[in-house]
């Protein structure tokens, strides 16, 4: 059950996998899919890596027929392949907690809002 959900989640028509330069960073579009009011939609998920090691990037996703944008900030600067961002967009803010692969080719997260909500669904693969 749980690599059906992580396929369903990550696997995305038309997402190529990164060039060897691409996998050697952090830096990069993740084309996937998150979970937004009981549904799940397809994301964009942009990622980059600051100077001081923070992690911060901007997403993207489907809501209803049109597109929400959203910021994404670390804070304090996180180490190794696990990574707490606060998110950001016109529904509100929460955390998002993701593991990126070692290869940086993919990431499986999950969010909440500021309530404390469960957990949902939000991954993406290099695209």
């Amino acid at each position: 059950m749980k690599a059906a959900i992580l396929a369903l989640l990550i696997g995305v028509a038309g997402a190529t996998p990164p060039s060897p330069q691409q996998a050697a960073s952090m830096d990069g579009r993740y084309c996937g899919r998150l979970w937004s009011s009981g549904v799940l939609v397809e994301a964009i998920t942009v990622l980059k890596l600051a100077g001081d090691g923070r992690l911060t990037g901007s997403y993207e996703f489907t809501d209803g027929g049109a597109r929400t944008t959203g910021t994404l900030a670390e804070n304090p600067p996180g180490k190794g392949l696990v990574r707490t961002l606060d998110w950001q967009d016109m529904y509100g803010s929460g955390t998002l907690s993701i593991t990126l692969q070692p290869d940086f080719g993919s990431f499986t997260g999950t969010w909440r809002d500021q309530s404390g909500g469960p957990n949902e669904l939000w991954g993406g693969v290099r695209c």
